[in-house]
């Protein structure tokens, strides 16, 4: 097929020329040089001319300059516009109730609405900028700071919460790590938190963990408070070789001093389901929380605390709750124990709950050379799985209010807890105990009423609950009719009738009858002279009263007997 092709010339005139392939094939041996060629002897036909393609570059020129200035008075008009919004809303805004209350006054309400919600802050500054403003200007609606480690993005709000709240004192609180951490403890992630901590505790007034696995817990402390004595032989071994020595006394030398006030530590007792025990062990760690001087309450569950710590020896302590784990090769250092409530007299609540107690030679006789601890200040005190007789031998609380005996390793409340409760009454004046509950303590069988003659000696008891123990119907009866034992006359008056201040009775898995109890209904169904009316009856798996007899306290005290526990009261 002949190809045809235009042939321009200086004039623009044009001739077609005409050829066939085999005239192409013939002269392709001798091509023309680069300089031989023509640029306009030949040219497509959608070719732009050069001339118009330089036309059009220098026409775009001004257009490109004019849309460059429409966009800056576009940029002006929108700055305008956004200014005038801003002054159009304040103005709005200052119309308003809460737009006339001066800065101070929303600041302090800002407090108030943040409480305990962790992110109250952080939201209440995105909803305008005068809120922004106020928020920011105040330091105390961000002192509340919860660092949840399965939170995205948690190390950079920490940080965000630490800056705003600037010198102000702070309540922190470390909860919730992720599910992957039961496997093991990701120190890299742990670390740059405890730094963030440690940089500003001498601003932490509260600390807490929660919902936190006692390796983790652990963990999270050793990097802010590094270990400062020698290791003990093994982390189960017994502390008798430390009972022997005396408390070490405070010394200066530990971290700057902080403002620290309370300190619990609320950790889960089986986080990491691989190993067989996950508990918080501080032991060796005195100087934990640094020099915490002005702490008034420290609370430890599912750990093992070091009972050395510089906190337990400065005498501020106004609440200690200490919650050990189960453990057969771990002994209470029981001596420790009076050591610390010597070293706080102003105790208010006193929670332990130990293990097996270490109770050497040494400790009996730091009680003949030492004498009483005296508790002036001591309202609440619960011993658990510990030497309960030996502690209450060896304290005096006048005007004790709340008690809590347990002990799941076999304590017997005939002959030892009962004659240590009577002599802990006596020798403290008779405080005016109202709530008592004794929780998993052996009975004696036969059962002697004079083992409970404790009750003669609260008069105002008004709450009494009893788990897991044997209760005597020959009591019951006492609650009924005037007491008739025979005490000496500097103690109580005789033939009143036992505890008539009472109006709350909790019984589970009680070998009391079902016939005693409902004699018992009868007679504080209806509030009268000599006793208070029984407001609440709670009993819960009590072989010996029977349906009958649940059915008999039903129509005499109606709503207020219970015969199954709720969760909160087992």
């Amino acid at each position: 097929m002949p190809l045809r092709m235009r042939q321009t010339t200086g004039d623009s005139s044009a001739s077609e020329l005409s050829f066939g392939m085999s005239d192409i094939i013939s002269s392709s041996s001798s091509c023309p040089s680069p300089t031989e060629i023509d640029p306009n002897m030949y040219t497509f036909p959608d070719r732009i001319r050069e001339e118009e393609r330089m036309t059009t570059i220098r026409s775009l020129i001004p257009d490109e300059i004019k849309a460059a200035s429409l966009k800056q008075q576009l940029q002006a008009l929108q700055s305008e516009y956004n200014a005038l919004s801003r002054d159009i809303s304040q103005k709005r805004y200052s119309l308003t109730h809460i737009g006339v209350l001066p800065p101070e006054v929303m600041g302090e309400m800002f407090v108030y609405a943040v409480g305990s919600d962790e992110l109250a802050a952080l939201s209440l500054s995105q909803v305008c900028l005068a809120w922004r403003i106020i928020i920011q200007s105040t330091p105390r609606a961000w002192s509340t700071i919860t660092i949840r480690f399965t939170r995205v993005k948690a190390l950079k709000l920490a940080e965000h919460y630490f800056k705003q709240s600037r010198a102000c004192p702070l309540h922190v609180a470390i909860i919730e790590p992720p599910p992957t951490w039961r496997t093991g403890v990701p120190e890299h992630e742990i670390w740059p938190v405890a730094d963030l901590v440690k940089a500003n505790w001498n601003r932490i007034k509260i600390f807490r963990m929660y919902k936190i696995g006692g390796g983790v817990a652990q963990t999270f402390l050793e990097s802010c408070f590094p270990l400062e004595v020698p290791q003990l032989e093994s982390p189960d071994s017994s502390q008798s070789s430390l009972a022997l020595s005396p408390p070490p006394k405070p010394t200066s030398r530990s971290l700057t001093r902080s403002p620290v006030r309370h300190i619990a530590l609320h950790l889960f007792p089986n986080h990491n389901p691989g190993q067989a025990t996950d508990f918080g062990d501080f032991r060796l760690m005195p100087s934990l929380f640094g020099d915490p001087r002005e702490v008034s309450t420290f609370t430890l569950e599912n750990g093992l605390p070091c009972y050395d710590m510089n906190l337990f020896n400065w005498g501020t302590l106004r609440s200690i709750q200490i919650e050990e784990p189960h453990m057969f090769s771990y002994s209470t250092p029981i001596d420790r124990v009076l050591d610390i409530l010597a070293a706080n007299p102003m105790l208010h609540a006193f929670v332990l709950a130990g293990n097996r107690s270490n109770r050497v030679r040494a400790t009996e006789v730091r009680r003949m050379t030492e004498g009483i601890v005296n508790l002036p200040a001591l309202r609440v005190l619960s011993l658990q799985s510990v030497d309960i007789p030996f502690l209450l031998d060896s304290i005096s609380c006048p005007i004790l209010e709340k008690l809590k005996l347990g002990n799941e390793l076999g304590a017997r409340w005939d002959g030892s807890v009962a004659s240590s409760l009577r002599n802990l009454i006596k020798r403290s004046n008779y405080p005016s105990i109202t709530r008592l509950r004794i929780n998993e303590i052996a009975t004696p069988s036969p059962i002697s009423t004079n083992d409970w003659a404790c009750f003669e000696m609260m008069p105002n008891l008004q709450s009494f609950r009893c788990h897991h123990t044997d209760f005597p119907d020959d009591l019951l009866t006492q609650f009924t009719l005037p007491s008739s034992s025979a005490l000496p006359p500097g103690d109580l008056s005789m033939g009143k009738l036992l505890c008539p201040a009472l109006s709350k009775l909790v019984f589970e898995n009680c070998n009391l009858s079902g016939a005693a109890l409902v004699s018992l209904a009868k007679a504080r169904s209806e509030c009268t002279q000599d006793h208070v009316a029984l407001q609440e009856l709670w009993t819960w798996q009590c072989p010996n009263i029977r349906s009958i007899d649940e059915e008999l306290l039903q129509d005499i005290l109606g709503d207020r007997y219970t015969p199954t526990l709720q969760k909160e009261d087992v």
